[in-house]
């Protein structure tokens, strides 16, 4: 089992949080306090880890970008 934790900071770590909710996994634990994201996941193979991260950095970062553009108007 191969374990991994991401962490983020930002005053909208809580609205993140709850835009990739329904993405997370059987085994994903995703905490919020304050400004402060964190999730932490398992997995089996290595290749999984880097697929899971790369799905949730970029679903993060679409949520920050429609925050930025709801924002703006």
């Amino acid at each position: 089992m191969i374990k991994a934790r991401l962490a983020f900071e930002g005053a909208d770590a809580g609205v993140v949080a709850r835009s990739i909710e329904p993405d997370n996994l059987p085994k994903m634990l995703l905490q919020v306090d304050g400004d402060r994201m964190c999730l932490e996941f398992s997995v089996e193979k290595v290749g999984t880890l880097l697929s899971t991260a790369d799905d949730l950095l970029m679903n993060i970062k679409v949520a920050e970008e429609t925050l930025i553009t709801s924002e703006e108007r």
